[in-house]
């Protein structure tokens, strides 16, 4: 239940409701101020109470939250804002509506989560941007609507118009326009407002100054994230020089191109990675030894999807040490996450027991297949051609894995292999099922007359990916 929750409060589809939740909170807030003015009382008393609804709705979200944090105290921390936005419910004072723009903050936390297909110059100080971006919205309404409740008896603020001009002017030119407060209130109000378009102006100034220096130089700075965050993700632990392609091979993939990837390394400085090529909004780089039981536990290794382990090479090491760095990452990731796929790169195969006996499902001996291919190339001309082809999704067909479903139990291999070349234009390559001992058994370019059971699993070449009917 606990883990159900969890996905259901951190999906996409979540976010963009609370955007939507939190655009429509913005929207009534302000209407209701303008039909307060026009004495709408009415329609006005309506915007209360939708407000109120949408209020009692993002109390249960972060009620919700707070069940699937671990650490209680972070929630706070991390939600403090969120939890002040919801206080106007209890309305003692009108004042207090302007609260709920601090909802602006969490719009701008999930807009950054999710919007990663934008420029390459605007994302790389995409967070800095929304942040400078959502205040100045932020500051305008809360000076508009906060001037309008104050000073709702002096004639320069006798309509919203007239405060949301004079709030947008006096942030710009440093000093109050179109009007004076009265009330101790409004000026601090008018002080705040000043002080807040000094601030951002030379914030805004830096970020955009930061920027283009940045692209200018050609570097990346890694980006801090709150790892909390991370869902269905791929961790990558160790690297080598094969890290970069595995990277952009995943994203290149349609099916798994929105994942989260966590590269987790004993880096020094940034690595060397093709980013003309993958979606920096989505790869995330921990520089810390991926052995250590906290910092697996810090990346959500218990919320990931896949683990791949690779031979780091970012410190001088024997082959030996490396492969015992690697197959006790394994047991541990294991040991966290029973339901991860776990895929591991040795430098020798005769550590491939411990892995096996730990649940690793795939084990892969670089050497050994590199000299292999080199052998199979030798031997039969074109074959790299083939295998090119075959092992990236860039371009061309590709493997794919499919679970047998009950529709075709009992039928047979042949029955399947003409219908997906019938249909798909796709080949049946291998079969796995279920052996003895938690071992599978795989049957590569099985007989005609096999005949499917329950649990089975085939494996096929095809240029996207099968469904089965």
């Amino acid at each position: 239940m606990h883990r159900k929750l969890e996905l259901f409060i951190n999906h996409r589809y979540t976010d963009i409701f609370v955007i939507i939740l939190i655009l429509v909170s913005i929207t009534l807030l302000v209407l209701e101020t303008i039909l307060d003015e026009l004495k709408l009382y009415h329609y006005c008393l309506w915007c209360l109470i939708v407000n109120d609804v949408i209020t009692i709705l993002f109390i249960i979200e972060l009620s919700i939250r707070y069940i699937t944090f671990r650490k209680k105290k972070r929630f706070f921390k991390s939600y403090w804002i969120d939890i002040l936005a919801v206080l106007p419910i209890l309305r003692p004072f009108r004042i207090l509506r302007v609260l709920r723009l601090l909802r602006i903050f969490r719009m701008g936390l999930l807009l950054n989560r999710r919007i990663s297909s934008v420029s390459a110059l605007f994302r790389e100080g995409l967070n800095e941007y929304l942040i400078v971006f959502l205040i100045i919205v932020m500051l305008v309404l809360s000076g508009a609507i906060g001037i309008r409740i104050l000073e709702g008896n002096n004639k320069d603020f006798g309509t919203f118009d007239q405060s949301f001009w004079w709030s947008i002017l006096s942030m710009i030119a440093g000093e109050p326009i179109y009007g004076t407060p009265e009330t101790m209130a409004g000026k601090v109000i008018t002080l705040v407002i000043m002080l807040g378009g000094l601030t951002l102006f030379a914030v805004f100034t830096g970020v955009v100054s930061a920027v283009m220096v940045q692209k200018l130089r050609g570097g990346i700075e890694v980006k801090e994230m709150e790892l909390d965050e991370l869902r269905n993700h791929v961790i990558i632990c160790g690297w080598n020089r094969s890290a970069s392609m595995i990277i952009e091979e995943i994203q290149t993939d349609k099916e798994y191109r929105h994942k989260p990837i966590v590269l987790i390394a004993e880096f020094n400085e940034d690595p060397p990675l093709p980013y003309e090529h993958i979606n920096k909004a989505l790869l995330y780089i921990v520089k810390e030894d991926y052995t250590q039981i906290d910092v697996l536990k810090r990346v959500r290794v218990d919320m990931a999807d896949i683990a791949i382990l690779l031979p780091d090479k970012t410190k001088p090491r024997s082959d030996q040490d490396r492969d015992a760095r690697t197959v006790l990452a394994a047991l541990i990731i294991e040991k966290l996450n029973k339901n991860i796929f776990t895929c591991v790169e040795l430098l020798n195969r005769d550590n491939e027991t411990h892995l096996q006996m730990a649940g690793v499902e795939e084990v892969i001996v670089g050497d050994e297949y590199a000299g292999n291919i080199i052998a199979a190339a030798a031997k039969n001309f074109g074959i790299i051609t083939v295998l090119n082809e075959l092992f990236t999704s860039k371009y061309g067909n590709q493997f794919f894995k499919l679970a047998i479903p009950e529709t075709w139990i009992g039928k047979t291999a042949l029955e399947l292999f003409i219908w997906l070349k019938k249909n798909y234009n796709a080949l049946l390559l291998s079969i796995e099922r279920p052996g003895d001992s938690h071992r599978t058994e795989v049957k590569v370019n099985p007989s005609n007359d096999y005949v499917f059971r329950e649990d089975d699993k085939i494996i096929i070449v095809a240029r996207q990916r099968v469904t089965l009917t």
